[in-house]
């Protein structure tokens, strides 16, 4: 992989961390308690596609989403 390859990989990886955690936001009640499950998963459904039609690699899509949401934390609403 060329520098420039390696350097737009990291910056998809960002741009997507980035919309993960704002889907994990949108996602969240009124008083940031618990998640609407359906609500993140339609909105992570839709990243993981388009981050595989940008050409991130599916397990890389899935540990930012493991990181971003450990399952011990999660409370559905």
């Amino acid at each position: 992989m060329s520098i420039k390859q390696e350097d737009f990989q990291e910056v998809l990886v960002c741009q997507y961390r980035d919309l993960i955690h704002e889907a994990i936001l949108e996602s969240e009640t009124e008083h940031k308690t618990r998640l609407n499950i359906g609500k993140l998963n339609a909105k992570l459904q839709v990243i993981c596609k388009a981050a595989q039609y940008d050409g991130l690699d599916e397990n890389v899509i899935s540990e930012m989403i493991d990181t971003a949401i450990p399952a011990t934390g999660l409370k559905a609403a």
